[in-house]
């Protein structure tokens, strides 16, 4: 009778350590507690969107898991229109361990100059293979940068133009600006060419030297005030006359390397009659002097014939 109690107080001591005994994972999902961090290597990344360029950037983001658990955590990635990402859509971590995942942007072809705010979401789905019944998201902010590019485009809307000695014309040049951003256009004629008209007589003025020039399909219209030579001579002569458009900033970033030139012609004719050369013309007058000169011996030659007269 005295063993009762003690068998008594091991079934009650019994009980105890099984109720104090660790649950089970899967039915202890009430107490668990996921966590994660995220952290990216680049916050800005940087797209060169020039013709002929990969349009294209990226950057390396991990996540990691400090708990003691395995979680599944989704990446989703938020993008401005336009911008293109990819990237891995879900990342299986053990516990305590870290993953890396790219992140891949793509840019239209000639995009504006700006930047696009992206946003990477990572939240954890399931802990141990059990659906995460709270919120546990990190976020990271990142910007891609579309950078500026430098195009230049002359258009010349007099290339073969035909002048007399001594006369005023101005030339037109349409200037485009194809980057993708506002741009300051310099304008010039190369010192060689310049010397060289101004030694043959020529007179030249440049009204505008540059101007700040949006990126749009509307060109400026740049102009070249010229007189020609007030003594042209006998012969006509084919002048060439040489116009250049350069980036502002490509001379600040790119050593000046987006500068673009176009060549026209002027053709000033000669003092005697406009159209003809000098050898042919010439040879018409002989030939019409002579003809002029036979035509006059022939009417001489029938004024000096006798009159018949008829006696009655």
């Amino acid at each position: 009778m005295k063993r009762i109690p003690m068998l008594v107080l091991a079934v009650y001591v019994g009980s105890l350590m099984v109720a104090l005994a660790p649950v089970p994972s899967a039915q202890a999902q009430g107490s668990v507690t996921p966590m994660i961090t995220l952290t990216c290597n680049d916050q800005i990344i940087k797209i060169d969107v020039a013709p002929g360029k990969t349009r294209d950037g990226s950057t390396m983001c991990s996540v990691q898991n400090p708990t003691a658990y395995d979680e599944t955590v989704s990446i989703q990635i938020t993008a401005s229109p336009g911008i293109a990402v990819a990237s891995s859509g879900t990342l299986s971590i053990g516990a305590g361990q870290t993953a890396d995942f790219p992140i891949g942007v793509l840019a239209p072809v000639k995009a504006e100059m700006k930047d696009h705010p992206i946003t990477v979401r990572a939240t954890v789905t399931h802990v141990n293979g059990i659906t995460n019944t709270q919120s546990t998201v990190q976020e990271m902010n990142m910007i891609v940068s579309i950078k500026q590019f430098a195009m230049v485009q002359i258009v010349a809307e007099n290339s073969f133009t035909q002048l007399r000695p001594k006369v005023d014309f101005v030339f037109i040049f349409n200037v485009y600006n194809h980057g993708n951003q506002q741009d300051k256009m310099r304008f010039s004629i190369p010192e060689k060419n310049l010397l060289d008209l101004r030694d043959m007589g020529f007179q030249i003025t440049l009204p505008a030297v540059s101007m700040e020039m949006y990126a749009t399909e509307t060109p400026f219209k740049a102009k070249i005030n010229v007189r020609t030579p007030k003594n042209q001579g006998w012969t006509d002569e084919y002048y060439q006359l040489e116009f250049q458009a350069q980036s502002d900033f490509s001379c600040r970033e790119e050593d000046c390397m987006t500068t673009e030139t176009q060549m026209i012609t002027i053709y000033v004719r000669g003092v005697y009659l406009p159209g003809f050369e000098i050898i042919p013309t010439l040879s018409m007058v002989a030939l019409a002097a002579a003809v002029l000169g036979r035509r006059f011996i022939n009417d001489e030659e029938e004024d000096d014939e006798p009159v018949n007269t008829l006696e009655c």
